[in-house]
């Protein structure tokens, strides 16, 4: 029982990493350029432009494992002036899919997307309450 506590803690623990890795090249991908550096290299309106890239991008329709989703909205949490400057992104986000409820994904789990450009990337997808007949999933960007 004791190894397998720790085989999950360690795949948890990879696959956050592994995540955590995926999220700025996915944007990147989106914004057809390279990641943008740590706001803790000076980069903080690098890297809070890249909501507003997603943000340009809602109603915009995706493939998620081969199923067409929309990106039906990109919300943004109040501004936290206790946010450590070394994370990634000054601004976090999330990003909000639908999708037919009978063609979605679980969640939980990475996905492949391919964006309008045709450019595929991986996110870690998340699956909320499904409403008016559609699926939703969801990336939190931290």
């Amino acid at each position: 029982m004791e190894s397998t506590n720790l085989s999950s803690r360690r795949a948890f623990v990879l696959g956050g990493a592994a995540a955590a890795c995926a999220v700025p090249l996915a944007s990147a991908r989106l914004a057809g350029g390279s990641p943008a550096p740590s706001r803790a290299a000076g980069a903080g309106a690098a890297a809070a432009s890249e909501v507003a890239q997603w943000e340009a991008l809602v109603g915009t329709r995706f493939l998620i494992d081969g199923a067409l989703a929309t990106l039906a909205l990109v919300e943004r949490p109040a501004a936290d002036p206790k946010r450590p400057a070394a994370l990634a992104r000054f601004q976090p986000f999330t990003a909000w899919f639908e999708m037919e409820a009978r063609l979605a994904p679980a969640g939980q789990q990475t996905y492949r997307i391919v964006d309008p450009g045709k450019r595929a990337t991986e996110l870690f997808l998340s699956r909320g309450n499904d409403r008016r007949g559609k699926a939703v999933l969801y990336a939190l960007f931290n």
